[in-house]
């Protein structure tokens, strides 16, 4: 359904989280007070018989209840959305969802920072200008013996294919070397942050691709030896 509105009145991916987030907590309240009434349970008693004990509980969970608020607040003001850079609080980084409680950003090390939308609504943050592009991160563990350079030519032959994926603007290192062979952290750029999970996706199943092929042709070459 989801999917269906997204195509239909082009929503971003704000948008999208927030849409998700109301058809989730519809769907379990309604679960919630279908699941009582087949029990033969009175609605109305315990609403009634829960309005001391929502004080308390009101009390207990003030900083829950200012998030919520705080959230809506912060996706009706619209300017903070998936895909800006923000910093608040020495913490910053790329807004990968905007919920209801919290705000979660990845930040240059790939690291995923939760921020309270409270905290947004109480203090300064700093917007800063939309990058032309993204940065994608996969890492990666290639076969003993796989040649680096041969390996990174033939992925960015398959990956500039793609026009969402920034041309000549790629980097790949090793990190570590393991018993299984070289660890390596493999990065493209892409134009659009809504593309940010599909390019990881498709990025491993090309650097997959390439390492079966690689294998295959290892055993016909030492098969061709024999």
């Amino acid at each position: 359904m989801l999917t269906k509105l997204e195509q239909k009145f082009d929503l971003n991916l704000t948008a999208h989280y927030l849409f998700k987030d109301i058809v989730k907590y519809t769907v379990i309240i309604v679960a919630i007070a279908w699941i009582l009434h087949v029990l033969g349970i009175n609605l109305e008693s315990i609403i009634i018989s829960l309005g001391v004990v929502g004080i308390v509980i009101g009390f207990a969970s003030q900083d829950i209840v200012s998030n919520f608020i705080s959230g809506i607040f912060v996706i009706s003001d619209k300017r903070i959305k998936v895909g800006e850079v923000i910093e608040v609080n020495g913490f910053k980084g790329t807004i990968k969802k905007v919920g209801f409680r919290n705000t979660t950003m990845i930040n240059q090390d790939n690291y995923e920072i939760t921020i309270p939308n409270s905290v947004l609504s109480k203090n300064i943050y700093k917007m800063y200008k939309p990058t032309e592009d993204h940065r994608l991160r996969i890492i990666a563990t290639l076969p003993h013996g796989m040649n680096i350079p041969e390996f990174k030519e033939e992925l960015d032959k398959v990956m500039y294919e793609y026009d969402w994926v920034v041309n000549d603007k790629t980097t790949i290192f090793s990190k570590d070397y393991t018993e299984w062979g070289p660890k390596v952290e493999v990065s493209y750029w892409i134009t659009d942050y809504k593309y940010i999970d599909c390019g990881k996706v498709t990025i491993l199943e090309n650097i997959n691709r390439l390492i079966d092929e690689y294998r295959k042709n290892r055993k016909i070459e030492i098969k061709y030896k024999k």
